[in-house]
């Protein structure tokens, strides 16, 4: 019987098909894609000196990468299809090459899986999806859990109790995400609220206080109740935003904090690109794990998601107001994507910002609007 994975991940998983007719080939320019020792020792084997020449020692990691040489990875052909994989097959290709865009994440004896967002391909199907996005347990064949007998594992700590509980933690999370009653930073102030308290319950750890948790958040009756009493205990200081989110991006343009002082215009862009910013939300949340994905506070996490999601939301309303199509919000997001999500130093930015937090409210202030 062939070995089979046990998976938790959205439904768009399977539907996503890499397709290099319509790929900016991200992945495939630029980046330092990184050799396994494993796939070096394959190439070499090869004698081909046309793949082995175009690699280049990387001595902090020990490790072979592409030379790219400022272009596209020179293994593509004119249809942007992978040469090595088609001449030697999938056995061949790195772990980077053979998994991308694909992060798989392991918790005991079952995994998760997702895409990232700078693959434009992965983006499209992702962000402009108009229904909630869905997710779904699957058994993984071999071939599909490691192709060609490679997979990258994302390191992200758990303990026992985080392990039986991780999916009904993130399914609640996901559902205040995706609570189209409110707007986005309402969304987040609850997630707020419902992350200060499980930080409570996992310092001393109650199972039956995490199901009751759970429990109230998906009601209606706490929804129509509760909520409004945590909307109106936050007050939005706009000033503190901008001094945030220049602290976070030395580079962010002072027209584009600017941004924020147009407030008709942000609120219109919000109503119009609210499926596409919570669909965002939601693949980042789970993507990323949070808020576990640095060892520290929750609410410290949580502080870093929404800050990165802030500095996204500001960008993306800057690029807007000078008009911007589909395609255009794409590579976007790709840019930005490609600077959070495959950048440790950009990664670990806003986490290190919130380092000292005292009063987690005081950052849900300075964030975000219960309007």
């Amino acid at each position: 019987m062939k070995k089979k994975y046990f998976y938790f991940q959205p439904q768009y998983v399977k539907q996503f098909k890499c397709d290099g007719s319509k790929c900016s080939a991200y992945c495939c320019r630029g980046w330092n894609v990184f050799i396994d020792k494993d796939t070096y020792k394959q190439y070499s084997k090869l004698g081909s000196k046309e793949i082995t020449s175009r690699l280049q020692f990387n001595a902090d990691r020990d490790e072979y990468l592409i030379d790219f040489g400022g272009k596209a990875c020179p293994f593509l052909n004119d249809k942007k299809l992978c040469r090595i994989q088609l001449e030697y097959g999938e056995n061949f290709l790195s772990q980077t090459c053979a998994t991308y865009p694909r992060v798989t994440s392991a918790f005991g004896q079952f995994f998760e899986r997702s895409l990232t967002l700078s693959c434009p391909v992965a983006a499209e199907l992702i962000l402009f999806d108009p229904k909630p996005l869905a997710f779904e347990f699957v058994d993984v064949p071999e071939q599909i859990h490691s192709p060609g007998g490679k997979v990258f594992l994302q390191s992200i700590r758990a303990t026992d109790e985080l392990k039986a509980h991780l999916i009904e933690i993130q399914l609640a999370m996901i559902s205040i995400l995706q609570e189209r009653t409110l707007s986005i930073d309402q969304r987040l102030i609850v997630l707020g609220f419902f992350v200060d308290r499980l930080e409570e319950i996992f310092s001393d750890f109650d199972e039956t206080t995490l199901t009751k948790l759970i429990a109230a958040y998906k009601s209606k009756k706490f929804l129509a109740e509760q909520v409004p009493l945590m909307l109106q205990s936050i007050s939005f200081d706009a000033d503190k935003f901008v001094r945030l989110m220049s602290e976070l991006s030395d580079t962010l343009p002072k027209p584009v904090a600017q941004t924020l002082r147009q407030l008709p215009n942000k609120k219109s862009f919000l109503a119009e690109h609210a499926t596409f910013l919570e669909n965002y939300l939601v693949n980042e949340l789970f993507l990323n794990i949070y808020p576990w994905r640095f060892e520290g506070r929750l609410m410290q996490n949580f502080a870093a998601f929404v800050a990165e999601f802030k500095l996204f939301e500001l960008i993306t309303f800057s690029a807007t107001l000078k008009g911007s199509d589909k395609q255009t919000l794409i590579e976007l997001v790709g840019w930005f994507t490609t600077h959070f999500d495959h950048n440790d130093e950009y990664k670990q930015m806003p986490f290190e910002l919130f380092h000292n937090m005292d009063d987690p409210f005081d950052m849900l202030e300075s964030l975000l609007d219960s309007e």
